[in-house]
């Protein structure tokens, strides 16, 4: 009795697994992601000193989602960023101010009743008394991420953070009335 077997074998390159799925790979992309500490402007701007009483602003300059893609062999995994939350704390120890964007630019070409932000602090007192003559304010970014893969899993990664701090001055300045 004849048993022919008939043996197909692929003509292409073989195709090596890689071992890593695409949840592997949207972590180890996560981690390696250049998410930026956050560039932040002031007005007044930093360089001049602030007034108690007058809100400072602060806005983000660098706010744009990222993204990225991590692969090994046919597996990958996207993964992308957006950043989701400003959060000051503007050195007074006792006061944290959350903001749900960027903030808002100042436009220094129209007048200061003609503006609104949702992103700024009002300095009860002076940075006199503070190290240095100024308050250390620390800016820090939450940044979101999801991520899709090749099978068509996909979901939530943990949250990052971003932050960076420096010094700001503020003065107290008497009215006069005549």
């Amino acid at each position: 009795m004849g048993d022919d077997v008939q043996v197909c074998l692929p003509t292409g390159p073989a195709k090596k697994r890689s071992g890593r799925s695409p949840a592997d790979l949207a972590i180890i992309k996560w981690s390696q992601l250049p998410i930026p500490a956050p560039r932040v402007r002031t007005a007044p701007p930093r360089h001049k000193t602030g007034l108690v009483g007058l809100p400072e602003w602060f806005w983000v300059t660098n706010w744009r989602s990222l993204s990225g893609r991590a692969s090994a062999g046919e597996v990958w995994a996207e993964v992308n960023a957006v950043p989701q939350r400003l959060v000051i704390k503007p050195g007074d120890e006792r006061h944290v101010v959350g903001c749900p964007g960027p903030g808002t630019a100042y436009d220094p070409s129209k007048p200061a009743a003609a503006q609104r932000t949702n992103c700024s602090y009002t300095y009860a007192r002076s940075s006199a008394t503070q190290p240095g003559g100024s308050y250390r304010v620390r800016v820090t970014v939450t940044w979101g991420g999801t991520w899709r893969g090749s099978d068509g899993s996909g979901g939530a990664l943990p949250p990052l953070t971003r932050s960076t701090t420096f010094r700001l001055r503020v003065a107290e300045a008497q009215g006069l009335y005549g």
